[in-house]
């Protein structure tokens, strides 16, 4: 089925927001298809034009996040030169808040470390794919970009897993702000390696 089918895109973002919402309070293992349609109000066939089983919806749910995030983002950028990390961060975040449950799944939700973990992979592979695009010695730096990206990632959802975690008195554009040159001199490291 299309995706881009306007009610099929509706029926997958009920499913994964619906599953987003049953992961705050019980484990990925326990929630049934049955459970989860009844929830979403679609039936089971409606589910599996879609999915294979729930874990798909979470893998799909992680990729449709990093493909957004990267989506809005300057592909061409350019690791020789670093630019301001904030555009960036700023944009990651702002993917995560478009999905209604997320950060209470992220606050509440033993199945989050896993989703998070998995998350971090992806994005700091993609972070590596630009890099090593976009410098004539990536390839030699790559060992060494993985490392830096993996870091920096680590970092910035470790931040905002702890700040969902929070009593939030404190913006997250200004810790956003504050994390923003730690992510810069990443950039740097490996503009010198390059």
């Amino acid at each position: 089925m299309n995706r881009k089918d306007k009610r099929s895109r509706k029926t997958v973002s009920a499913i994964q927001n619906t599953l987003l919402q049953l992961l705050c309070s019980r484990r990925v293992r326990e929630i049934k298809i049955v459970d989860l349609c009844t929830a979403a109000d679609i039936n089971r066939t409606t589910f599996y034009l879609h999915y294979a089983g729930i874990t798909d919806v979470l893998d799909e749910l992680r990729d449709e996040i990093t493909e957004r995030v990267f989506a809005a983002t300057d592909p061409t950028t350019d690791f020789l030169d670093p630019q301001d990390p904030l555009p960036f961060l700023t944009t990651a975040t702002g993917v995560f808040e478009t999905y209604p449950h997320f950060a209470d799944f992220i606050r509440h939700s033993q199945d989050a470390d896993v989703f998070l973990t998995k998350l971090k992979n992806e994005f700091t592979a993609k972070l590596c794919r630009r890099y090593l695009q976009s410098c004539k010695n990536g390839e030699e730096n790559a060992e060494c970009a993985e490392c830096v990206f993996r870091f920096l990632t680590a970092g910035v959802l470790d931040t905002y897993t702890e700040w969902l975690k929070s009593d939030r008195s404190v913006a997250f554009s200004t810790i956003l702000a504050k994390c923003a040159p730690i992510v810069a001199a990443g950039q740097e490291i490996l503009a010198k390696r390059s």
